[in-house]
């Protein structure tokens, strides 16, 4: 009879051992989703900055290229460019 209950005092042990393991899993799974989005927030905000970089980039390079480009096609091409663009939002903004 002695020997049931000592397993059942080593069960209970086991368990209460278990129910702490599980608080401390639960809190660290917490902090981790908790990181994770701190740094989609960041990967995000990242993503638009370089949307912005990019669309800065393109602007100057057509800034140049009307500037001072020798090669009249090149300069024919990007306007065309964007007179098709700025087709494509009026016709966005007329529907």
């Amino acid at each position: 009879m002695s020997e049931s209950i000592e397993n059942i005092v080593l069960l209970e042990s086991n368990i209460s051992s278990l129910k702490s393991i599980i608080i401390d899993l639960k809190k660290e799974n917490s902090q981790f989703s908790s990181d994770i989005k701190a740094k989609e927030e960041t990967l995000i905000k990242q993503k638009n900055e370089l949307k912005q970089w990019k669309e800065k980039y393109n602007s100057l390079k057509i800034a140049n290229t009307f500037l001072g480009s020798n090669d009249k096609s090149l300069t024919k091409l990007k306007i065309n460019n964007l007179i098709k663009e700025l087709d494509k939002c009026i016709l966005s903004l007329s529907s």
